[in-house]
């Protein structure tokens, strides 16, 4: 086997090298390719190379490259993405390469720097290496880069490279399995160790899914004492429909907090906004960028609104109406049901079973139109041209966050503001909570485990065991699992999951306790399917969830509204208004009342409490007066005479 590039000088010397990130190229690769993408890999800065370490695989001809980096490219990527590390007082600092040596084991990099840290600086120096001049792919006449272009993500683009994949390390995922989900009994989630694994969003992605099952056992424990106690007071509904709107703030106002303690501690509370270049997947004819001053495609910013208003938006709406039409069809199917059970005074079990068929068909229409959706709002996006990656991501959240609600949440509020029949919104709430639940956990663990036991999984038919090569065949396996599909699915879950406890859980009391059933085999299941099933994904660094703590937040509002009219149709309600002889009209005056003093509540309590510990501030502070004098003596520095 070829040897690891060496490194350039003294500096960059290490007694071991690990590998970190792996690319495998298209088969049968191309020597000239490879040689080509190897030598810009490894080459200089100021030459348009990511300055990294590569190992060329088994050969020239073969499709594997492995990459690692020096201490030197690891430490100066540190300073450029802006994490912060615990200095020598230990207070969380920015670092900086020039004043390395007030930062413990800075000299260390496996000890300095997470595994994940270490797998994101590599990634981030790959994407950093780029043609300085218009040139053909070697191999592949036909592609040329332009002046500016990234390389890596072009060929991902054309396909000449198939696969770019963080690498695992043996020794830390048995650690960190053994800690995690081998042992069932162990209910404690590592999550300092799962992020300096997987990186900041996947850690953050455990930790709120920790915190939010957690938040639910008060509601949880209430709820089975309302059911099973059969509690029938007239302010049961009132109660619990208060305390649901309580507990949504509380939950996410204290999220807040546990984050940002978390955000400070991994060191990217105070993470720098880079300028993001453009995403592979763009495309226009070639055009000066006036902030740059280099050449990449342009497309105008016109054309992509008129593609949303002409195309984009048209589709969503039949989306919509076939999400309607599913909601016009499980009401008509329901009544026919209701009807026809009456007629036969309910003669078998069987019929009593079927009373819950319509309900049952409906969630797995939504489910399949879900995913459907998905899919095509995906393809859409892609289609929009959308020139960085956030934007991209910021879209397509849009467009699946918006036809999720409605499409979930559309036939509880028609049963409940137009119907108002809560019997029938507790058959639903009951129905979608079961059968979906049960369709998640089929889908995102027990059938790719049942495809990968059975070898159903698509692979490469090319690489075969070496014996030779053993740790080779280990990474080039590890490549041949499926792509890991990101955290999106698993946030939406948990948002509809929200929007159940918070909106309709006074109707049907024991949504919270089977949230969390839910919930306690989701952490073994996500932790599973992440370890074993897919492919390592990048990690990436993270302060907060983002738009999804924007999206929980919306749905405490509504909330509001919704649990104030559950309040006012509620029989016990009504029998109450009538013994004091209030009209409809005024029971849903005081309700409006009731609307307006929690939201009043809510507002007052977000205000109250702080989104960040008194200490946490002062922390923030700290740094940013730390960071302020760094700059200041850089300055100093760069002005003085060179003697």
């Amino acid at each position: 086997m070829s040897s690891w590039t060496p490194v350039p000088c003294q500096c960059c010397y290490t007694s071991s090298i690990q590998s970190l990130v792996a690319i495998q190229l298209r088969y049968p690769a191309k020597a000239e390719t490879k040689r080509w993408l190897v030598s810009k890999l490894e080459g200089r800065k100021k030459e348009g190379g990511a300055h990294l370490l590569v190992h060329p695989g088994e050969d020239d001809d073969g499709t594997l490259v492995l990459l690692s980096a020096t201490p030197y490219s690891l430490l100066q990527a540190t300073e450029v993405l802006g994490l912060a590390k615990p200095s020598s007082d230990g207070s969380m600092v920015t670092f900086s390469y020039n004043n390395k040596a007030d930062f413990p084991n800075s000299e260390k990099p496996e000890a300095f720097l997470t595994l994940a840290e270490r797998q994101l600086l590599v990634k981030y120096a790959t994407d950093s290496a780029k043609v300085l001049q218009e040139t053909p792919v070697p191999g592949y006449p036909e592609r040329r880069l332009y002046p500016g272009q990234p390389i890596v993500q072009s060929l991902q683009k054309w396909g000449i490279i198939e696969k770019f994949y963080p690498l695992h390390v043996e020794e830390e995922m048995h650690l960190l399995t053994e800690a995690w989900y081998s042992q069932i009994h162990k209910i404690r989630q590592p999550i300092d160790a799962i992020r300096s694994y997987f990186g900041d969003s996947v850690g953050l992605y455990f930790s709120f899914l920790g915190f939010f099952t957690i938040s639910l056992v008060p509601m949880a424990i209430l709820g089975v004492l309302y059911h099973y106690l059969s509690l029938s007071f007239p302010d049961k509904y009132l109660l619990f429909a208060i305390f649901s709107v309580l507990w949504s703030t509380m939950t996410m106002e204290f999220w807040k907090r546990h984050c940002a303690t978390k955000a400070y501690a991994w060191g990217t509370l105070q993470l720098k906004s880079h300028f993001e270049e453009p995403r592979a997947g763009y495309w226009g004819p070639p055009a000066l960028n006036p902030i740059t001053g280099r050449q990449e495609p342009y497309y105008p910013s016109w054309k992509r609104k008129l593609r949303i208003m002409l195309v984009s938006i048209p589709i969503i709406f039949v989306f919509l109406g076939l999400a309607f039409d599913g909601m016009t069809m499980y009401l008509y199917w329901e009544r026919w049901i209701q009807v026809s059970y009456q007629q036969h005074h309910g003669s078998s079990r069987l019929a009593a079973v079927c009373l819950y068929l319509p309900s049952c068909m409906y969630t797995l229409y939504i489910e399949l139109l879900n995913r459907i959706y998905k899919w095509v709002a995906a393809v859409l996006t892609e289609w929009e041209n959308h020139r960085v990656e956030s934007a991209f991501q910021n879209q397509l959240t849009v467009k699946v966050l918006v036809f999720r609600f409605i499409n979930c949440f559309s036939g509880l509020f028609y049963i409940t503001f137009y119907m108002q029949d809560l019997q029938l919104l507790r058959k639903r709430l009951s129905s979608l909570l079961i059968v979906s639940q049960v369709i998640n956990q089929v889908n995102e663990c027990l059938l790719p485990f049942l495809l990968q036991k059975f070898q159903l999984r698509p692979g490469t038919a090319h690489h075969e065991n070496s014996k030779d090569a053993p740790v080779v065949d280990s990474f080039v396996s590890e490549g041949d699992l499926p792509a890991y599909p990101g955290l999106f699915d698993d946030y939406m879950e948990l948002f509809v999951q929200f929007g159940y406890a918070s909106l309709f859980s006074c109707v049907y009391p024991l949504t919270a306790a089977l949230l969390v059933v839910n919930n306690i085999t989701e952490i073994w299941t996500d932790s599973f399917k992440l370890c074993r099933l897919f492919q390592k994904p990048f990690p990436c660094p993270a302060a907060n969830i983002g738009v999804w703590q924007v999206a929980f937040e919306v749905l405490g509002i509504f909330a509001v509204g919704t649990n104030c009219f559950i309040i006012t149709i509620s029989p016990e309600v009504k029998e109450l208004c009538l013994d004091f002889g209030m009209t409809p009209e005024q029971s849903l005056l005081y309700a409006i009342g009731l609307e307006h003093i929690l939201i009043t509540l809510k507002i007052v309590m977000a205000f109250a409490i702080p989104d960040q510990p008194h200490w946490l501030r002062l922390k923030v502070l700290q740094m940013e007066y730390h960071s302020w004098e760094a700059l200041k003596q850089s300055a100093i520095k760069r002005a003085l005479p060179v003697s």
